[in-house]
């Protein structure tokens, strides 16, 4: 009885041992194979690909912006050349030219007609020949007209007759080229006195 039972209990544990190895190299064979086939896949070089596009976007995106900002360099550049415009600002030069009032003004003697009174001054004087007087009104209602000229003058004083009269601001202009002893007045105030003389000299 007890050789049997030892016989039975081996033979089970023999069974199991076999059905034990068999399902451990089933699951082993299995695992061994997705295993390798895995491992294959694993050092496969997809992942190094994944790499190198997204390397070679960022490095090439910067290049294009670098170069944009060197163009807004030579921007400025029109922009300083608008600095040598402010430096035209020399134009005060031609402002400054109020010579020419003074040009037709080459008179050897200026005379004031009524300033702040109802005379000439200078009341006398004397020119050269060929020498210009100019006579300026500080006052309305004057004129100059001639009392007494020397002969070959051609001085005949303001334009018009003795009722042409110049208002304040006004020039009147002679050159007088015979010599000898002038003498003139104002119209309307010879009266009182409002009388000038010169001589012109050779």
């Amino acid at each position: 009885m007890d050789r049997r039972s030892l016989l039975r209990l081996g033979g089970t544990a023999l069974a199991a041992a076999v059905a034990g190895c068999g399902g451990d190299d089933g699951t082993e064979t299995d695992g061994d194979s997705p295993g390798t086939d895995g491992g294959d896949a694993t050092p496969s070089p997809s992942p190094t690909p994944t790499e190198t596009p997204e390397t070679a976007t960022p490095t090439e995106t910067p290049t294009p912006d670098s170069a944009l900002t060197g163009t807004p360099t030579p921007t400025a550049t029109p922009g300083s050349a608008a600095t040598p415009t402010g430096t035209p600002t020399a134009s005060p030069t031609p402002t400054e030219t109020p010579t020419p009032t003074a040009t037709p003004r080459q008179a050897a003697q200026v005379v004031a007609v009524a300033d702040g009174g109802l005379s000439f001054s200078p009341e006398t004087f004397e020119i050269s020949t060929g020498e210009t007087v100019v006579w300026v009104w500080h006052s309305s209602g004057h004129n100059v007209r001639p009392e007494t000229t020397p002969s070959g003058s051609e001085f005949s004083g303001t334009p018009g007759g003795d009722g042409d009269l110049y208002d304040e601001g006004h020039e009147f202009s002679f050159t007088f080229e015979a010599p000898g002893e002038y003498e003139y007045y104002c119209s309307p105030h010879r009266s009182v006195g409002m009388t000038g003389s010169f001589t012109v000299t050779e």
